[in-house]
């Protein structure tokens, strides 16, 4: 899960501060963590490289991508900047009140560590740690002609080597801004942006059952239900271990080059 951020050359627009402003929002204070761990955000295989195949000039084309929101808002995709302070600090402030909130994101927040002495990502993130989870491969923003971020979501490998052509997303809105469809905005370019990347399918290992709007969402933009992890999370607000449901959906069909 960790890596540098962009090889690929998008020659796209890019989100700025436009005013030179600070990052909305606050970013939470970081705390200690339990010495002698590993990376909060290393993966059981380590460090992934991105598969063959990027068409940068398809994805220079592509982007922006124009999108409408429910509410009629005209919104745009584009790439996020990893340079821009004010872009990285809204999206970190928003994943760690989302890790807070407990009920999308495995990772926990302190106040849910068990045993005393947890692991890292049981911590809200670092900036470092944020850019390592978030940055690490390739990411975009949804906003609108002021500058307003109304969501985000990452592409990267879900498995090493052979198996890279297999993608994993991650999604995020900021809280203001649900229930206007920047998930579908979102979940639309991602199987357009994807295949431009060089993956071939994606799957997603843990959509839990719980989150009716995110399972709702997957379903209906042609994402398939694959298995389902019984009690795979111990979420806020559930007495009890909620099940993840994996969902996958093909780019392309099978042809394999060796």
């Amino acid at each position: 899960m960790v890596g540098d951020f962009g090889n690929v050359a998008y020659a796209a627009r890019y989100i700025h501060d436009k005013k030179g402003s600070q990052a909305k929002g606050r970013v939470p204070p970081t705390r200690g963590v339990c010495r002698g761990t590993v990376s909060p955000m290393s993966s059981a295989y380590g460090k992934i490289a991105r598969p063959a195949g990027v068409s940068a000039d398809a994805l220079q084309s592509l982007l922006p991508l124009a999108g409408t929101l429910r509410d009629g808002t005209a919104v745009s995709l584009v790439a996020a900047d990893p340079a821009s302070a004010a872009v990285v600090g809204q999206l970190h402030a928003l994943l760690n009140r989302i890790i807070e909130d407990g009920d999308t994101y495995p990772q926990a927040t302190v106040a849910d560590r068990r045993p005393a002495c947890a692991p890292p990502q049981e911590e809200p993130m670092t900036e470092a740690a944020f850019r390592s989870y978030f940055l690490s491969h390739d990411a975009f923003v949804v906003t609108d002609d002021a500058g307003t971020i109304y969501g985000a979501f990452y592409v990267k490998p879900n498995f090493p080597g052979r198996c890279s052509h297999v993608c994993n997303g991650g999604f995020i809105v900021e809280h203001a801004q649900r229930g206007k469809g920047v998930g579908t905005v979102m979940a639309n370019a991602f199987k357009q942006i994807a295949p431009l990347l060089g993956y071939k399918a994606s799957m997603f290992n843990l959509v839990f059952a719980s989150n009716q709007a995110s399972v709702a969402l997957w379903r209906r933009t042609g994402f398939a239900e694959i298995g389902r992890l019984p009690g795979a999370g111990r979420l806020r607000g559930s007495d009890t271990l909620v099940d993840a449901i994996m969902f996958h959906c093909a780019f392309e069909t099978r042809t394999v080059s060796r």
